[in-house]
């Protein structure tokens, strides 16, 4: 790891400094955080959740900061918003928003049996509650490829996948850095902290490339930006605006994947449906035709028009794979074709085909390349930087 650290050091050098305070980027919480967090909605819109707390807390008022309350032996009770105020065993009259704080290091929380580590805000909004977790974003790397990777990959494969998930969470943090939270549990792959093992592969991964991000020259500035993996891309890798179809300050180009092309063949799927049981799966009348939208330097497939009897329904790779199922959908590199009753799916590889190719990205650590190297054929027009090389407090954050 002593060579990714030479090279962030290096690449960081070169860079220009940032100039946006990071604390900006957190005052939606009047409570002092940590710098370099991230804040992550666990529940959005509900009735009620049950908050544990299990050791010594503070009690804030993310509104101006104040202390309200504190505990010394924990506390486990369902937590709601009424209309005087938010009640967690007691009731908080006039207060909507709370900010909790171990006041331990052996504090740890839990929102529906769920362990999180870090701190916790709860937002009463008409009725409804909004829970979020206010978690350093190095812990929050570890929790996410933790359960990701269970079966952990080369030392050096998920050192790169721990740079890309930093550099992800980042690019989540700063791009909604004026909001009560920068990315949804489920869409960032986050399942809380009680699986994180230390000294296990992940965490290693996570320490040996501590602080370290890609960035990508955007309008003049280096910012992080939208990251993706997938398991196999079949040779070629797609865009990730071309395939997740939103903004992601990301590098323009797909690459070529020499590894994964070589096996191409092996990876060849199939998977065939009557059209009445896909038209019942797609919630369409009829299936006269299926087109395909196709990335043109990947090949990958982002999207299908459907044509009814007097209609068409436009579907997503994503919402498409997700209807039909992934083990029968196995990636967006894949052709269509209706004969009688029947529609068969032709494809190669696996997963979305965006981002860095595991399958490839595993030969070549076996080969003997490194993280930096390994991230470097897979994001050729990004630079990665050393986040410590910036003056406390500093951080890209401008859009």
């Amino acid at each position: 790891m002593k060579s990714i650290v030479a090279a962030a050091i290096l690449c960081s050098a070169i860079l220009p400094r940032a100039q946006a305070q990071e604390g900006a980027l957190f005052e939606r919480i009047a409570e002092p955080i940590a710098p370099r967090n991230i804040q992550i909605l666990l529940e959005k819109d509900a009735k009620e959740a049950l908050l544990e707390v299990k050791g010594p807390y503070y009690i804030f008022n993310p509104h101006d900061g104040s202390r309200v309350a504190s505990g010394l032996l924990g506390k486990r009770f369902m937590i709601r918003e009424l209309e005087a105020g938010l009640k967690w065993g007691e009731e908080f009259p006039g207060i909507h928003q709370i900010y909790i704080k171990p006041r331990s290091p052996e504090t740890t929380i839990f929102i529906n049996g769920i362990q999180y580590s870090g701190a916790v805000a709860v937002y009463g909004v008409a009725g409804s509650i909004n829970i979020v977790n206010d978690l350093d974003i190095e812990s929050y790397v570890k929790a996410v490829l933790t359960t990701q990777f269970p079966t952990p990959l080369e030392p050096e494969v998920m050192s790169a996948l721990a740079i890309l998930t930093r550099t992800n969470a980042y690019y989540n943090a700063t791009k909604a850095s004026t909001s009560f939270w920068h990315v949804a549990a489920q869409d960032g792959n986050y399942q809380g902290s009680a699986l994180v093992v230390s000294n296990s592969p992940a965490e290693k991964a996570v320490d040996a490339t501590r602080h370290l991000i890609l960035v990508h020259p955007e309008n003049g500035k280096n910012l992080p930006f939208a990251t993706a993996w997938t398991e196999n891309s079949a040779g070629k890798t797609a865009p990730y605006e071309s395939i997740f179809r939103k903004e992601a300050f990301a590098p323009e180009k797909g690459v070529e994947a020499p590894h994964a092309a070589l096996a191409r063949q092996e990876s060849k799927w199939s998977y065939q449906i009557s059209k009445k049981s896909l038209a019942q799966l797609l919630d369409v009348g009829q299936i006269k035709g299926i087109e395909l939208f196709v990335d043109k330097g990947s090949n990958k497939v982002y999207a299908v028009r459907v044509k009814d009897v007097s209609e068409t329904h436009d579907i997503d790779f994503f919402s498409l794979q997700n209807q039909i199922g992934p083990n029968h959908l196995q990636s967006s590199d894949f052709t269509v074709s209706i004969k009688d009753d029947m529609v068969q799916f032709t494809g190669f590889g696996k997963g979305h085909g965006v981002g860095l190719c595991l399958y490839s990205a595993s030969a070549l650590a076996q080969n003997g390349e490194n993280a930096v190297k390994i991230l470097s054929k897979f994001f050729p027009e990004t630079y990665l930087y050393n986040l410590n090389a910036l003056p406390p407090g500093e951080l890209e954050a401008s859009r």
